[in-house]
């Protein structure tokens, strides 16, 4: 009896490795059929939107690059005017900083 019990177990226990190893081969299957619908999907070529952007921003900075010039020429007025009032405050002695 005991020789039974021992074979029945050997035999379940290949079962149990049988069974590991089919369902480590599914596995296998279902990663690499992800992994195929990933590469197919993720090589989109987006280089012609990628230039047509470009070409759109390049006309924007042209039709208002004034604005720049424009922007800077405003700041430029801001700093004098903040120079000539550092001016003033250093040049007096009663001025508290």
């Amino acid at each position: 009896m005991d020789k039974i019990k021992n074979q029945l177990a050997g035999v379940a226990a290949l079962l149990g490795v049988i069974a590991a190893i089919g369902g480590g081969f599914v596995k296998y299957g279902e990663i690499t059929t992800k992994l195929e619908a990933l590469e197919s999907a993720g090589g989109t070529d987006y280089s012609a939107q990628i230039a047509v952007l470009e070409e759109k921003v390049e006309a924007l900075s042209v039709k208002h690059g004034h604005m720049n010039i424009e922007i800077n020429k405003k700041e430029i007025e801001l700093l004098k005017v903040q120079i000539e009032e550092i001016k003033v405050k250093s040049s007096n002695p009663l001025a508290t900083n």
